[in-house]
């Protein structure tokens, strides 16, 4: 047994000081600083996980009788990361409302108290089964500056219930492409130009790292097409909606051309659609317009660009669509030619063709039989929604207008008064016979409009209202603004 010297002894006293000394400081300073909790007290009652959902991806979805919703802009919270915790957020929050017979709504609830916002163009939260897919702003500080860390960007999930709130993925890079589905999360990753990379995230894990991007799909992608899967049926689970295409260049540096491919949610299916030798002795280039899905089908449009030889010189050959069912399978007689020009700002109608409009151009809808129809001199800033009678747009000012398709009438203000709906953010969005958008004023908040009450010869018929819950803060100016303006009369 070797010797222990009295010097040996004192030192190991004071290395075990130390370590004593440091766990206390470790337990005060985590006294000190707080740190985010996700517990939260069951909703009750709660929503059918097992019911279908419709309108996915957007500021407004329904599950069964119940309607989500984000509670309006709250903007970015920047002074203080706490702002952002969870359970401290109503404005910006996910709010969910019981759909009574008659469409109204009732029972306001927030669900999710976290702000849902991002900088993408796929903004929005879904629904599928028991789980509210969202993304929200860092809470976290910096150690140095003390200010919020709002370009990164969480990715998270919380049960219809309100509980179980899980942080999936961070992201440092808040205008990331995304698109969740019921079994992955796919995520678009532009930060090395050089090697832009498309990722899929397991969904049906209990358990995420925060910075694991999940499995690679592609590198070197050169762009993406997320369709839209707007409709979850928990019997159907994963459908030709929750696929994504994705074009790559060929491997000859030389050659000008792509080839388009497909992916699943769960990378099973990761293949070629349109290839080299899909065209015969032909080759383009593809370039994404639009997508839309209709009966478990996605249609795809796009440009094709054609190259003479092994130079830059190029030949735009037109604006083309296909009607894809779950193989995936591309015939190149099946594929259909809307026009020879390149169209942009464009509308996807399903398979029958994208309805093309702007400010400083006339609506025309490019059908996928190879005719156009047209719509008088309707030129429409921002496309909202269509039925089957009208269309619904907003003008220079952002207020809503409705265009009768029959042209038997001009278009008109679809309500009365002054307000103007936000466009920055969200949007618009048009869901059964509601409109929903947050109107942007000192408040913001999201207001819907009846579509059925809308009047060509009484502005004032329309029914545009305010849902949702309103804060302490602001139901307090609001009623001063009320007071104030009684006493003016």
């Amino acid at each position: 047994m070797p010797l222990t010297k009295r010097g040996d002894t004192v030192m190991r006293r004071r290395v075990l000081m130390v370590i004593v000394a440091i766990a206390l400081l470790c337990c005060v300073f985590g006294a000190l600083v707080a740190c985010e909790s996700y517990k939260a007290t069951p909703i009750s009652p709660v929503g059918d996980k097992d019911a279908v959902v419709e309108s996915n991806g957007g500021l407004v979805v329904k599950q069964g009788n119940y309607l989500y919703f984000v509670n309006g802009y709250s903007g970015y919270l920047t002074e203080n990361g706490e702002d952002n915790w969870f359970g401290n957020v109503t404005k910006g929050a996910i709010v969910r409302a019981t759909i009574n017979e008659g469409g109204s709504l009732s029972d306001y609830v927030v669900v999710v108290p976290k702000s849902v916002m991002a900088d993408s163009e796929d903004i929005g939260f879904s629904i599928f089964g028991e789980y509210i897919y969202y993304v929200s702003p860092s809470a976290d500080e910096d150690r140095n500056s003390g200010s919020v860390k709002t370009s990164t960007l969480q990715v998270l999930r919380t049960k219809i219930d309100g509980t179980g709130t899980q942080l999936i993925l961070t992201l440092d890079n808040t205008s990331v492409r995304y698109k969740y589905t019921s079994a992955a999360l796919f995520i678009y990753d532009t930060t090395d130009s050089e090697n832009k990379i498309l990722y899929a995230k397991d969904l049906t894990k209990n358990k995420f790292k925060k910075k694991d991007m999940g499995t690679v799909i592609a590198e070197k992608v050169t762009s993406v097409s997320f369709p839209k899967n707007e409709t979850y049926d928990p019997k159907k689970g994963v459908t030709a909606a929750d696929y994504v295409f994705y074009t790559k260049a060929t491997e000859d540096q030389y050659d000008s051309n792509n080839i388009l491919y497909v992916a699943s949610p769960d990378g099973s299916v990761n293949k070629e659609v349109i290839g080299e030798n899909s065209y015969g002795d032909k080759k383009y280039s593809l370039s994404f317009v639009s997508s839309a899905v209709t009966n478990d089908k996605v249609a795809l449009y796009y440009t094709k660009t054609s190259y003479v030889a092994m130079s830059s010189t190029s030949q735009v050959e037109g604006t083309f669509g296909y009607s894809f069912d779950a193989s995936f399978t591309f015939n190149k007689d099946n594929e259909k030619k809307l026009t020879s020009e390149s169209l942009s700002s464009v509308y996807a109608v399903g398979f029958d063709g994208l309805l093309v409009y702007g400010s400083d151009k006339n609506t025309v809808l490019y059908k996928t039989d190879g005719t156009q129809q047209f719509y008088g001199e309707l030129k429409m800033n921002t496309f909202i929604a269509m039925d089957d009678t009208y269309f619904y747009y907003l003008n220079g000012d952002s207020k809503l207008l409705r265009f009768a398709k029959s042209d038997d009438q001009n278009a008109c203000y679809a309500y009365d008064g002054d307000k103007k709906f936000m466009t920055s953010f969200t949007g618009v969005e048009g869901f059964g016979d509601y409109l929903y958008g947050i109107i942007d004023d000192d408040y913001d908040y999201v207001y819907r409009l009846d579509l059925t009450t809308i009047s060509a010869t009484d502005i004032t018929a329309a029914k545009l209202e305010r849902i949702g819950i309103v804060t302490e803060e602001d139901d307090k100016k609001m009623k001063e603004e009320e007071k104030s303006s009684d006493s003016d009369k």
